[in-house]
């Protein structure tokens, strides 16, 4: 939901008295500017202006706005930010490293990895992901809560497992990453 979309809810939530859910992403941390940038208290590193700005911006300002709402009107919020995601039903052209690999590797391409593919990410089964959200609304608290795998790996570990669970023979090429994709070095999910 974008930023519009995120004040209208907010509003109508405050006018029926209802506790709204503000879903939000580990991309609001952007490049991490020291360590590992996914702990709650870290206040991220975004170019507002950059390939990514508007997605990342948006999802920046629907935290801030439903922070609002509660701080000013009391009301009954929660904000997850959801880590990579996968499971059943992921739409093949979606754009996520998981079922970008799995497409691959079902055409016979070889998997793209941009750069060396050292990069870290944590990959959340969606079970995992919804008994988390679940658990967020019985145990309440308005502040964001991280919600992803603990364990990082890198996307060449996720490269050569897909290669390998799919049976493909293709392999898998480095390519730089284009100015279009913002790769942080590792993202995953932290404590406050």
């Amino acid at each position: 939901m974008g930023s519009l979309g995120t004040h209208k809810a907010l509003g109508l939530a405050k006018a029926e008295r209802r506790a709204i859910f503000a879903r939000s992403t580990s991309e609001v941390y952007g490049d991490p500017l020291r360590g590992i940038p996914s702990r709650r208290s870290y206040w991220g590193n975004v170019n507002p202006v950059g390939p990514r700005g508007v997605y990342d911006e948006a999802k920046r300002f629907a935290e801030a706005i439903t922070m609002a709402y509660h701080r000013y009107h009391q009301l009954d919020t929660r904000i997850v930010r959801i880590f990579n995601t996968y499971g059943p039903r992921m739409r093949p052209h979606d754009g996520p490293v998981v079922s970008n690999f799995i497409v691959q590797a079902l055409k016979g391409e070889p998997l793209t990895l941009y750069g060396d593919g050292s990069q870290t990410r944590s990959f959340c089964y969606v079970d995992d992901l919804v008994e988390g959200i679940v658990r967020l609304f019985e145990r309440g608290g308005a502040e964001p809560t991280n919600i992803g795998n603990p364990n990082e790996f890198t996307v060449r570990q996720l490269a050569e497992l897909v290669l390998r669970l799919t049976g493909a023979g293709a392999a898998s090429s480095r390519v730089p990453s284009p100015p279009t994709i913002q790769s942080p070095p590792a993202r995953y999910p932290r404590g406050r």
